[in-house]
């Protein structure tokens, strides 16, 4: 490992998007979870919530 090189941060990680597919998944079973719904519509939820909020980050200007 190459101790000279400085440490990247989140903003310019490969990983930044990484978040917003974990909140959609959050969400997925959160909704799975409090209601009747099944898996598919369950992971669509979770998929609008990511989506919407990486576009809100987008557009607030942070990614």
């Amino acid at each position: 490992m190459d101790d000279n090189k400085a440490m990247r941060s989140f903003r310019e990680s490969p990983w930044r998007y990484s978040q917003f597919v974990v909140l959609g998944l959050v969400v997925a079973g959160l909704v799975k979870w409090l209601s009747p719904f099944g898996w598919l519509p369950s992971l669509a939820a979770g998929a609008v919530v990511g989506v919407g909020y990486l576009v809100f980050e987008k557009k607030r200007g942070v990614i």
